[in-house]
């Protein structure tokens, strides 16, 4: 497994960008909750990465494996 890091990218207009990297499946997205809402909680776009959807595909595949 990748080594789990958040990057904050503060750009001078004032926008903020947050990279989530080596977090499997949409655990990112509550693993930056509390991040999101100090700076403000107001997402205005959200692209979540390769990580994510392969994990979402594997939890989707054992549930239809298990009926």
């Amino acid at each position: 497994m990748a080594e789990e890091s958040v990057e904050v990218v503060i750009a001078a207009d004032g926008t903020v960008e947050v990279h989530v990297q080596g977090v499997e499946g949409t655990r990112c997205l509550q693993d930056t909750d509390e991040l999101v809402r100090l700076l403000g909680g107001d997402v205005q776009h959200q692209m979540l990465t390769e990580e994510a959807y392969q994990q979402a595909e594997a939890e989707e595949q054992d549930r239809l494996w298990q009926g």
